[in-house]
């Protein structure tokens, strides 16, 4: 017997977190989506779904469907169990294809852990990862690392339930987080400037190629890296079209910039004109290097007296969270952001939702 059913688990301060109960083939796991909303809407009481819990209960619903499908066809034997095909030769021609060197790093340690060339698929059980796990721990390798070069291992698995050569990927029945088999992710503060604080860093006099640069990424939420590809050219009636720099064969993103970031622009040409003596392709060819910028940048966050860490990717989380507490969707924003999957974007939320839940505890009593 084999289900999927979807589920939601209280959170404190967050309303109902949904996850999937999936028991398949004598295992049941949880795979947690990541997605909240407000209420328990699988209760008969709660028909109504309010708009801001509506994206996320619908990806959850669409998630769900998807598995339920995924499900059927195992059951049909539409997937079949390989016993005899090689994991070891499989992740090597999908890694090539890949051609990220941490795939190699990662099966460095798995050919190490493993002792022998050859690896069944059966073979790769939740056990034999388990185990696996336990050898990395072994390793002196930070947290970080550890979860990198598990994640590349579940991506191929994931490959290869794609092309029906195992069930399910065994990573799914693994415990995650703080007491499971694999170790919660150590995560930095998000870093963030409120409107308040974006008006009083823009009413101190600054350089001024660093100060159009930074307030552009934060009124349009781009990366440094596709800012700094940025052309001209790819500015056409207020919309902006780029491929990201970090994705492999990206598709193109058009992204139709703010109002504020759009009256930034002649600023800006202004002054590349004025330092480079002529107008360049690039939008941000004037600007200095990274690690300067990021120096530049906490001279003037310290001349405005913020007391904040800035740094060049704080652009980029403050457009997040300004378009959050403006009303944007989270589903608009994600897109905004060019993130392929809205659960990147989720944690953005988290931040609001606890800013929001700060600003009540700090109302009176009557």
């Amino acid at each position: 017997m084999a289900s999927v059913t979807l589920r939601t688990k209280a959170i404190d301060k967050k309303g109902y977190s949904l996850f999937l109960d999936i028991y398949n083939e004598g295992h049941r796991y949880k795979e947690y989506l990541k997605l909240y909303v407000s209420k328990d809407y699988l209760k008969p009481e709660n028909k109504n779904i309010l708009k801001q819990d509506k994206e996320s209960w619908e990806l959850a619903k669409a998630i769900h469907a998807k598995r339920v499908l995924q499900m059927k066809e195992s059951i049909a034997g539409f997937i079949p169990k390989s016993s005899k095909q090689d994991f070891i030769q499989y992740y090597r021609e999908q890694s090539a294809q890949r051609g990220s060197n941490t795939y190699n790093c990662a099966l460095t340690y798995l050919l190490d852990f493993n002792q022998s060339e050859k690896l069944s698929f059966k073979k790769l059980d939740e056990k034999y990862l388990k185990d696996f796990i336990a050898y990395l721990k072994t390793q002196e390798l930070g947290v970080s690392s550890l979860r990198l070069y598990l994640s590349r291992i579940s991506a191929i698995l994931n490959q290869s339930v794609k092309d029906k050569i195992i069930q399910a990927n065994p990573f799914t029945y693994l415990k995650r987080g703080k007491g499971g088999d694999i170790p919660p992710e150590t995560q930095s503060k998000i870093v963030y400037l409120t409107i308040e604080e974006l008006r009083k860093l823009n009413d101190t006099a600054f350089e001024d190629n660093v100060r159009h640069f930074f307030l552009f990424s934060c009124f349009s939420g781009l990366r440094l890296s596709d800012l700094m590809k940025m052309k001209w050219t790819d500015i056409e009636n207020g919309i902006l079209t780029y491929r990201q720099v970090k994705q492999k064969n990206a598709k193109a993103h058009y992204l139709p910039l703010t109002a504020q970031a759009l009256n930034l622009l002649p600023a800006i040409r202004a002054r590349q004109k004025e330092i480079l003596g002529e107008q360049h392709e690039l939008v941000f060819a004037h600007v200095p290097e990274k690690r300067k910028m990021n120096g530049l940048l906490k001279t003037w966050a310290k001349k405005a007296k913020l007391d904040k860490n800035i740094h060049v990717h704080v652009g980029r989380h403050s457009f997040a969270t300004l378009a959050l507490t403006s009303g944007v969707s989270l589903y608009t924003v994600s897109k905004m952001l060019g993130h392929s999957k809205i659960g990147t974007t989720q944690i953005y939320a988290e931040v609001i939702d606890e800013v929001k839940q700060k600003a009540a505890e700090m109302l009176p009593l009557l």
